[in-house]
């Protein structure tokens, strides 16, 4: 069962005014958590892309599982026996993080991923950064990644008009439960599509631009689902000096796997994929 603590209560007396807030995790997070980051602080010579690598291959064989997010009341989840692709990605970028600190713990992972998922580090439903160009554009203002994409001179503009959420509702539990709400995520949409600051790679430059992708990139694809930004995520990984694929949470294969194909032809068959973002730890 989910044990749910004040946050506070797992670190220094003088860490509790910043964690005073509810966060669900298991004793198998914690100790699995702990393992990893100190896996992979031996390496201390690693790149930052290298450690989100070596962490997302530490995750190889965890069970696929939607929805681990839907906690009432809202609160950290620090799930790692259990990922979807976005969660997967969080918790890699967290460990690879906190695995950065002289002393890395479990309430380091816990901030990070507080930090990594929610608008400001503040914890609400409605901070969570449920639309990946939100996500991606608070985590390059917090440093904690760089959009390469528009490096890339193969990239294009990319113009969201985002209202997912707000035009399906009872897809959302939260949403559900709190129909008040739906006029506030409505004009959070609203807010992350005037940014007009995003641009993606077309999926048939892939091939021409991968050299510009490295080991550890985070991955986003850019859909043309109507109201949405990105349907899929995950972590570049150069398997052969010839072949960029993909580690990622496998709704399919129910588990998070290497991609057995390259990254070009994964794109080149999924009907509504447009092309990529890709973002440098």
């Amino acid at each position: 069962m989910i044990r749910r603590w004040m946050l506070g209560m797992l670190g220094c007396i003088s860490c509790v005014s910043v964690f005073a807030q509810t966060c669900y995790y298991t004793q198998e997070d914690s100790l699995r958590c702990v393992r990893i980051v100190k896996k992979l602080q031996k390496d201390s010579t690693c790149t930052s892309g290298m450690r989100v690598l070596r962490a997302a291959r530490l995750l190889l064989g965890t069970p696929y599982q939607s929805a681990t997010l839907e906690k009432e009341p809202e609160g950290v989840v620090i799930n790692i026996r259990q990922v979807d692709c976005t969660t997967f990605v969080e918790v890699v970028l967290a460990l690879s993080l906190e695995s950065n600190e002289k002393e890395p713990d479990f309430k380091g992972v816990a901030d990070h991923l507080r930090r990594i998922r929610y608008r400001d580090g503040q914890v609400s439903y409605l901070n969570r950064l449920h639309y990946f160009s939100d996500w991606l554009y608070e985590n390059q203002q917090r440093g904690i990644v760089k959009d390469k994409t528009m490096d890339m001179p193969q990239c294009v503009p990319l113009n969201l008009d985002l209202s997912f959420m707000s035009s399906h509702p009872e897809s959302y539990p939260a949403l559900t439960a709190h129909p008040e709400w739906v006029g506030e995520m409505r004009m959070i949409e609203s807010a992350i599509s005037k940014r007009e600051l995003y641009s993606f790679l077309p999926k048939e430059d892939i091939v021409e631009a991968s050299q510009q992708i490295k080991d550890g990139d985070i991955l986003a694809f850019v859909t043309n689902i109507k109201g949405l930004d990105v349907t899929h995520v995950g972590i570049a990984y150069w398997e052969t000096p010839q072949k960029l694929t993909f580690i990622h949470a496998s709704s399919q294969a129910r588990k998070v796997i290497i991609n057995p194909e390259p990254l070009a032809d994964y794109a080149a068959r999924q009907k509504n994929c447009c092309g990529i973002w890709v973002l440098r730890p």
